[in-house]
Parts: structure tokens; C-alpha cells; sequence
């Protein structure tokens, strides 16, 4: 006989009105989901199972559901902080919170767990957002305070802050994401505020001379100089010319982040953006403190293969406004064009990055003057 399984205890109640209150603004799943304790988990599970545990979980039992490809979390107790580690199709996530209560997973934090997942939270996410929970309360989280650390995988110790790295400014305008450098010399006389290199190529020479191109266009202009992931040729040329290159900094995407040498990037006095995806990113890479932060991919974009689905505008609203208080200087990035502009602006942050919008018009001088014209209003 296949064994049912026994169903966590959720505050049913809480999971409708967070379903009432937030489905509009996130979207929501029509499949159900659900969450078992794992002692009372079913025999059969799927993807949208979520399985509980008190501690840490057997070898066997977390094989069986990683095969399902349900979602696992489990918590420890350590002083006064739940270590919660979660584990589903889309990886390992190791984070640390207050404790508001001797219960692991509560009524009231599995019926915020499981809204989270409905309304298209990833399992790390939801988890973040179940933690944050003010009890008592029905607003979305926005203290950053409440939030968890991340433990794994972490880019600085939650017990000794990295020092921040070189600010930037909270408006640092139009952002302009380029190919190549034949673009950042198109762009640099037009005065676009922030332009990035973002040069794809394993061809070492090709890179540096597209870098140094670059970095020779934007020398002495107002615009300021991203280079997106070639940090070490950056930081190389940035020294050899007695920190006088036109390179105003470096920007990483996650996959960046756990290959590039951090300490070596804030050492030479270049600002640090990083891409961020949803809660757990932006927590992990709020720990090294950077010079700025793009959230995004806010629309649909053909210009980059984006880890998780398009995250809307409901989404980027929920992140500018836990992440401002704390890293004044965001970026907005992600489908964004002259249509959409100030929908993403009207949010309150001060920079937006556009690709197309740019290197598929038919004037582009018209294009930059248009989409600058944007951050006036």
C-alpha cells in the first residue's frame, strides 16, 4: 500500500489573504502546493511538494526527493537563529535568521511558504520571504533586518561586514550595455551617463584590446565605464595607468562572482555592480557591500539567457524597495526600453540598462537623446 502521507499544519486563513492580497501583483500558480514534515511525507512525491524537516535530513531520504524533484528544507536551532537549508531543482541555499519563535516551521511560516511558492517564488526565495514574516502583520517584507543571511554559498563572513567597495552615485542615469568598443566610442561623445563593455570571447588578446579600446574612448569623458566581467584585465590596465584608464568599474553576474578575486577588485578602487535575480542573490551580495545593484530581468530579453523567468514589475517593486535603504545605487535591468522606461523609473530607482533600445535603431543619436530625456521627467 503506497503510504498518503500526513500534511503539515498551515494557517489556512493567512494563505488566502496572501493569495487575496498579492496574486494581482506576482502571478500565481493554478497547481497546488503543498508541504509535508518529513516523518509524514508521502511515498510519492512531485515538484510541487514541499518536504520539511526538523534537523538535518538522512542521505536516503534527501535522494528520494531530489529524484522527485520536490523541494526540501531543512532546520537547526543554533542559539537564537534558525540555519535553514534549502535544497530543490534549482540548487543548495544555506541561510541564517532570527529566531522570533521555538517552532521551525509554524502554521503561520508554512502558510507564508507555500503563498510564496504559488505566486512564482522560488523555493530560496520563498524561503526568505517566510523568515521575513512579520507575524501578526499582512504587508510584505521590506525590513531588511528580518531577513536571513546567506551561509552558502556565501561572499563574506555574516559575522565580519566586508568593507564596502568605491560608491557610485544613486542616478547613475541611462546605462547603456555595448557589444563591443566600437559601440562605447559611439556612445561616449553622446554623453550617454553609464555605458558597460559587455565583450563575449575566450580570445585573451581580442579581450584586452576591446578593454583597452574602451577604456581609451571613455578616458576624460563624462560618461562612466563598466567592463562586464574581465575583471582581472581590467583591474591589470586600470593599474597600469596609475589608476588614470577611463575604467570606472567592473560588473559581474552571479556566475562571476565565486571566480572573480573580490578583494583584489576593491583594492584597486573600481566600483563593483553586480546582477541579482531575487531575494537570496541580493542578500548574498548585499554581505560585500557593491557599488551598486541591478535587479532585473524585470521584462523578457533575447540579449541574455537569464537564469529564472522574467520577474515583472510587481517583483521589482518588492526589491527596490527592501534593497534601497541599503545599497542606494540600483539599476534596473532587463527588456527595458523607451516604452517601459518610465513605468521602471516611477519605482524609484535611478539608473535603468538598455541594450536594444539602443543598438537596434535606425538613428541612434535620436535613440540616446530620447531615452535620456526619460530621467528628466
Amino acid at each position: 500500500m503506497t503510504r498518503q502521507g500526513v500534511a503539515a499544519t498551515v494557517d489556512a486563513a493567512l494563505f488566502k489573504d496572501l493569495m487575496a492580497r498579492f496574486g494581482a501583483t506576482f502571478g500565481r500558480d493554478e497547481a497546488e502546493w503543498r508541504a509535508w514534515p518529513l516523518a509524514n511525507a508521502p511515498a510519492a512525491l512531485g515538484r510541487h511538494d514541499v518536504v520539511l524537516a526538523d534537523g538535518e535530513a538522512t542521505a536516503d531520504a534527501i535522494d528520494r526527493i531530489a529524484a522527485a524533484g520536490a523541494v526540501l528544507i531543512e532546520s537547526d536551532r543554533e542559539g537564537g537563529r534558525w540555519i535553514d537549508t534549502v535544497r530543490s531543482p534549482m540548487g543548495i541555499w544555506v541561510l541564517d535568521v532570527a529566531a522570533d519563535d521555538d517552532t521551525p516551521h509554524s502554521p503561520a511560516f508554512v502558510a507564508v511558504l507555500l503563498a510564496a511558492m504559488s505566486l512564482h517564488f522560488p523555493a530560496h526565495d520563498a524561503l526568505c520571504i517566510a523568515r521575513a514574516w512579520q507575524p501578526g502583520t499582512s504587508a510584505w517584507p521590506s525590513d531588511f533586518a528580518r531577513f536571513p543571511r546567506v551561509r552558502h554559498a556565501a561572499l563574506a563572513s555574516p559575522d565580519q561586514p566586508a568593507a564596502p567597495f568605491a560608491p557610485c552615485p544613486t542616478d547613475l542615469g541611462l546605462y547603456a550595455v555595448m557589444p563591443s568598443a566600437a559601440w562605447i566610442e559611439t556612445l561616449v561623445p553622446l554623453a550617454v551617463p553609464t555605458v558597460q563593455l559587455r565583450f563575449k570571447s575566450d580570445d585573451a588578446e581580442a579581450v584586452r584590446a576591446e578593454v583597452v579600446r574602451a577604456a581609451t574612448a571613455a578616458k576624460g569623458a563624462s560618461s562612466r565605464l563598466f567592463i562586464n566581467d574581465h575583471w582581472r584585465v581590467a583591474i591589470d590596465y586600470h593599474a597600469s595607468c596609475g589608476g588614470d584608464s577611463g575604467i570606472y568599474g567592473i560588473h559581474l553576474g552571479q556566475e562571476d562572482l565565486d571566480e572573480a578575486d573580490l578583494d583584489a577588485i576593491r583594492a584597486s578602487g573600481l566600483r563593483l555592480g553586480v546582477s541579482t535575480h531575487g531575494y537570496a542573490e541580493m542578500l548574498r551580495v548585499a554581505a560585500i557591500a557593491p557599488s551598486y545593484l541591478a535587479l532585473g530581468a524585470i521584462f523578457p530579453t533575447t540579449t541574455k539567457v537569464m537564469p529564472t523567468s522574467p520577474q515583472g514589475m510587481g517583483r521589482f517593486q518588492a526589491y527596490v524597495a527592501l534593497m534601497k535603504p541599503v545599497i542606494p545605487s540600483l539599476v534596473g535591468i532587463g527588456g527595458v526600453n523607451a516604452a517601459n522606461m518610465p513605468e521602471v523609473l516611477a519605482v524609484g530607482v535611478g539608473s535603468a540598462a538598455v541594450v536594444r533600445a539602443i543598438t537596434e535603431a535606425h538613428d541612434v543619436s535620436a535613440a540616446v537623446a530620447g531615452l535620456h530625456a526619460l530621467f528628466g521627467r
